[in-house]
């Protein structure tokens, strides 16, 4: 009796924690929520999993998080999105309420009341592959590290002034320069650089060591709150203990899964995901023709990286996989349609599709290619396409978005890549689009001299696992095996499959052959060995004289002369790369354009000596006044052009307005005082470099007819 009683009293205990626990708040605390409709807060907009953006829209564990402390306390959130270093002076400068993903240091609590932890993580140092052996810090003497910039472990790791630290405000940005060389090791935390490494198939990036830093091996994420406001902070850190085990595990199991490798532990399921995994065997489909994806070999087997990652899902999930064989692509899809098939693990999410299946978060991100003739032309933009025929495997995901995207475009839909590749060489259309993976995989086989790789598109593949619609659970359990793939594992799986080398016949024949032309090559090289070693050291002089003369002219494309602003040709070259990363990123951006007012008399009256000097002092005002993220060039004449970054619309009028009001206090020599009449556009989707500009001057016309020294924002 006393064992069963014992007993009962352990479930019991174990169902209360398991469940929310109500809010016992203050009167003081509920008369704050009531008077505090919304809360502010920032955010990072590149920080997965816990919070980025993603087709538009701020998503991720924190973002969960902040839903379940808006059902349990009654408060509300208003996000500002941005990178760590906008969102960490945004808070600073008490812009905003209050902040998440902040570590707690000693200085930073002089300023900032911090809940507990609601997830912590190994700090890691990444390299890549070919870095060598890592024996502690003195391994990255001399090196050139990448940091986020003002993570809290900054200021420490300068002091110890043995690398190059390199601070960056994008972690995508580090990450792709790690993998590139351009950087010799990371220093970020655990769950976001894998994430990265597994979405963008960076599959040259190792951890090195665990990084102990300020007695810390983990950065640990929680929200701050202004020292001022001790009731908001109160009522946080309610909330979160009220969250229970399983609404916490649910979170951990959406988003991050494990970040283990595995060896022979398992993905945690619960009951419900354990007797279904336990009953079932789940039935698969595949493309048998697109290796090194998937595809079946000779003996009608799965082959390629679907058949390795059924494998690893096998095992972390102790589940039965089966493989229901088909002839194409089309039929695979058909059979999943048709329930035949339970799930298709590489595959691309479509509207279209998305009405059949349910989908799981992309695990696998490739790059989209067009393959024609050696001799045929490089292909620089879509439209160089117009009026020519384009291949794609049929019922390929991406066919829907080009058609959408590229109207113009004439696709002829084949059965599969080889067909595809086969009508290239053959005249038949002009060019074939579709994974470099695939495409590179099959020019390793064939078609070598024959065909190449004549440009990108800006779009890319990103492959997901699709379950069936009428099962909810088999979705979670995918879900979980997804954000549970280690990253060792993962990139084992890439690169086995995308440095396939295939053995051929030997013809001996031709082997004596290649030994007399190397034994004649030998003795020319020996021969001209003396005069290469003399021609070298002439190159590497001229090479320095060249290199000299480079940067000269660098400068001279970028740089205005008279001001040492960025000119107009530099201005357009870097709003065009902020239009491209807006529009994939919904984030935004305003473009001012500004004038001295009545500067034509300046020149009439007192020379254009005088002028320049005007328009120099004005550059040093726009250079010393603008944030440290935004740039400024001049555009032609007394006009200039300011860009400002992530910045809301009353934020960016008073930045500029700051500006206006510093240059209408300046005393310019012999000229007295100067204004400067100020027209702003903000990004909207569709905007062009022109469009923007057009209302940016449109603004200024119309500061100009009002009266000048004055700023007018134009939103349409």
């Amino acid at each position: 009796m006393k064992t069963l009683l014992l007993h009962f009293l352990l479930v019991f205990y174990f169902a209360v924690h398991a469940i929310a626990q109500p809010l016992n708040l203050t009167k003081e605390e509920k008369e704050f929520i009531s008077t505090h409709p919304k809360i502010t807060i920032s955010m990072m907009q590149d920080y997965t999993p816990f919070t980025f953006i993603e087709d538009g829209k701020p998503v991720g564990f924190e973002h969960d998080l902040l839903e379940l402390i808006s059902e349990k306390s009654g408060l509300t959130f208003e996000k500002v999105m941005g990178s760590w270093s906008m969102v960490l002076n945004s808070f600073m400068d008490n812009k905003v309420d209050m902040i998440s993903s902040i570590s707690y240091t000693k200085e930073r609590a002089a300023f900032t009341l911090f809940t507990t932890s609601y997830y912590d993580i190994p700090i890691i140092i990444f390299v890549r592959d070919d870095f060598g052996k890592y024996d502690g810090l003195q391994s990255l003497k001399g090196k050139k590290v990448g940091i986020t910039k003002d993570i809290f472990y900054q200021e420490e790791l300068q002091n110890l002034g043995i690398f190059d630290l390199k601070p960056y405000t994008s972690l995508l940005e580090l990450t792709k320069d790690v993998s590139l060389g351009k950087i010799d090791a990371a220093v970020e935390n655990l769950t976001a650089i894998n994430y990265l490494i597994k979405k963008y198939a960076y599959t040259n990036i190792r951890l090195a060591d665990e990084f102990k830093v300020s007695n810390k091996t983990i950065e640990d994420l929680r929200f701050g709150v202004h020292s001022t406001e001790p009731l908001l902070a109160s009522i946080l850190q309610k909330s979160l203990d009220a969250i229970s085990k399983d609404e916490k595990n649910k979170l951990v199991n959406k988003w991050i899964g494990s970040i283990k490798q595995y060896g022979d532990q398992h993905i945690e399921l619960s009951e419900r995901e354990t007797a279904y995994i336990d009953s079932k065997v789940i039935q698969y489909c595949i493309d048998p023709n697109w290796l090194p994806f998937e595809g079946l070999n000779e003996k009608g087997e799965h082959s390629g990286m679907s058949s390795d990652f059924y494998k690893l899902f096998e095992k972390i999930l102790s589940a039965k996989f089966n493989l229901v064989k088909t002839s194409s692509w089309s039929q695979s899809i058909e059979y999943l349609k048709e329930k035949k098939c339970d799930i298709s693990s590489v595959i691309m999410e479509t509207p279209e599709r998305k009405k059949n299946f349910n989908f799981t978060d992309s695990y696998l991100e490739i790059p989209l290619v067009i393959a024609n003739k050696v001799d045929d032309t490089f292909i620089n933009e879509m439209t160089d396409l117009k009026g020519k025929k384009i291949g794609i495997t049929k019922d390929y995901g991406f066919v829907e978005t080009l058609k959408e995207k590229y109207p113009f475009l004439n696709i002829v839909e084949i059965n599969n890549i080889d067909e595809g590749l086969d009508k290239v060489k053959e005249g038949e259309i002009f060019a074939y689009i579709d994974a470099l993976a695939s495409i590179g995989h099959e020019f390793q086989t064939k078609y070598f001299g024959e065909l190449k790789i004549a440009g990108q598109l800006s779009e890319t593949l990103q492959l997901r696992v699709a379950v069936r619609n009428d099962d909810e659970v088999l979705l979670n359990v995918m879900q979980k095996a997804v954000n549970s793939i280690p990253a060792e594992m993962y990139r084992d799986i890439l690169n086995k499959w995308t440095s396939i080398k295939y053995e051929r016949g030997i013809d001996y024949s031709l082997v004596w052959k290649v030994v007399t032309g190397v034994t004649f090559l030998f003795i020319l090289i020996i021969y001209w060995n003396r005069k290469i070693t003399k021609a070298n050291e002439l190159l590497l002089e001229a090479q320095k004289d060249i290199e000299e003369k480079n940067e000269k002219l660098e400068r001279l494309a970028t740089i205005d002369n008279l001001t040492n602003l960025f000119n107009r040709r530099k201005l357009e070259e870097l709003l065009q790369l902020e239009i491209n990363r807006c529009e994939r990123f919904n984030c935004n951006f305003s473009l001012t354009m500004l004038d001295i007012d009545h500067f034509k008399e300046v020149n009439d009256t007192y020379g254009h000596q005088i002028g320049d000097k005007i328009l120099k002092e004005i550059a040093n005002i726009l250079s010393n006044s603008i944030r440290k993220t935004d740039f400024v060039g001049r555009f032609g004449g007394e006009e200039f052009i300011i860009v400002c970054f992530e910045a809301q619309k009353e934020e960016i009028i008073k930045v500029i307005e700051n500006i206006r009001i510093d240059i209408e206090n300046h005393n310019f020599e012999i000229v007295g005082s100067k204004t400067v009449s100020f027209g702003i556009s903000i990004f909207k989707n569709g905007d062009t470099i022109e469009s923007m500009i057009k209302r940016a001057d449109s603004a200024l016309y119309e500061a100009k007819e009002t009266g000048r020294n004055k700023v007018v924002l134009h939103i349409e």
